[in-house]
């Protein structure tokens, strides 16, 4: 199956944009794929050959609702984990684009489902933005959060003919020129603008800010020389990068990045400054999952991430990094995700 993995990615996204289309007639949206699974098994825990004995595993079709249309890089994200995890349990693991609210509508749909681990949600750094934000009626800790899974490194971009070659550059330029620099930054309230709010403030520089409906947009902006710079994920910046329309000053993370396309490029750390921020995404499930559940989900997505080919792909097909918190430790990572969150939200007025 792997092997063929990015051909069935595009025909899933293709098909999944007239599925949504027929989804009043043919239930859940989203790529399903079938491993063979046997979904009348009486056994709860002889699913997928690749599982774990003695170990919790679905005996039914399991739902990821993604709260984000097809496409982007969370369903991608979300189709790809899928594939994996339909071929560890051998049951079909179907992608739901349930969209609206930035992810609310979707977080919502799988809190009021029962806790038998059939329903799940892609979490990200939206949980964290919408509980700070006063607009929903839950807190992400609410939730059963299972695991982060990948990191998408924030890059800092500026258009290939720039004056400035390198962070350490940028960043003296904007202290010696206050207000004279301009940065472009897309969904005010979400966490990218909020990550790019957070660089403004701890790099101690004051710029002009442009607000964008989307990160292609941003991008788009760059390129036309509309702003000086802008900090996006690698998926909104990959063609202009392979192209070479936009150049990378460094990537906000700790270590280089895996791919062949962004190796090259400097940490915010290799240029002098303590600047790390990422767009994360995961799993979350109902809150009060029973015990053998989550801990049948968190040796799935454990052995999935150990994948080698699942590693690659990750790599290749959505420029990230696998990037493991799992159980209790999600927890602690949230939370200390939340305490510089929900702070810049009040202080943006940007809080219910």
């Amino acid at each position: 199956m792997k092997h063929i993995l990015k051909q069935t990615l595009a025909f899933a996204l293709s098909v999944s944009l007239c599925a949504a289309l027929l989804a009043s007639c043919s239930g859940p949206t989203g790529g399903q794929k079938s491993t063979g699974g046997n979904s009348t098994d009486p056994n709860p825990n002889s699913s997928g050959a690749a599982s774990e004995p003695g170990v919790w595993a679905p005996t039914e079709d399991v739902t990821i609702l993604c709260g984000y249309s097809a496409g982007g890089s969370t369903d991608l994200f979300a189709r790809l984990t899928a594939q994996y995890l339909s071929d560890y349990w051998g049951v079909n693991v179907i992608v739901d684009n349930v969209t609206g609210g930035s992810g609310a509508v979707a977080m919502t749909q799988c809190l009021q489902s029962p806790a038998d681990g059939l329903t799940v949600t892609i979490s990200n750094g939206a949980s964290l933005t919408l509980s700070a934000s006063g607009n929903v009626d839950w807190m992400y800790s609410d939730f059963t959060n299972l695991a982060k899974v990948i990191d998408e490194d924030e890059l800092l971009c500026v258009r290939s003919d720039s004056k400035f070659t390198s962070m350490k550059e940028l960043i003296d330029y904007c202290l010696e020129h206050p207000n004279e620099v301009s940065i472009g930054f897309a969904g005010v309230g979400g966490f990218t603008y909020l990550a790019a709010q957070k660089f403004i403030s701890d790099m101690g520089i004051q710029v002009k800010t442009v607000a964008y409906d989307s990160g292609s947009e941003v991008v788009t902006a760059v390129m036309g020389s509309f702003v000086d710079f802008c900090m996006q994920q690698p998926a909104e910046l990959s063609s202009g990068l392979e192209s070479g329309a936009v150049k990378c000053l460094a990537t906000m993370s700790q270590g280089r990045h895996p791919s062949e396309l962004l190796s090259s490029a400097p940490t915010s750390r290799e240029e002098g400054f303590d600047f790390v921020t990422t767009q994360w995404r995961g799993f979350s499930a109902p809150g009060n999952l029973p015990e053998d559940i989550k801990a049948g989900w968190i040796a799935a997505l454990e052995a999935v991430m150990a994948d080698p080919e699942y590693q690659a792909d990750v790599t290749d097909t959505l420029l990230a990094r696998v990037s493991p918190v799992l159980g209790a430790d999600m927890d602690a990572f949230m939370d200390s995700d939340y305490a510089w969150i929900q702070p810049l939200m009040e202080e943006l007025n940007l809080t219910a």
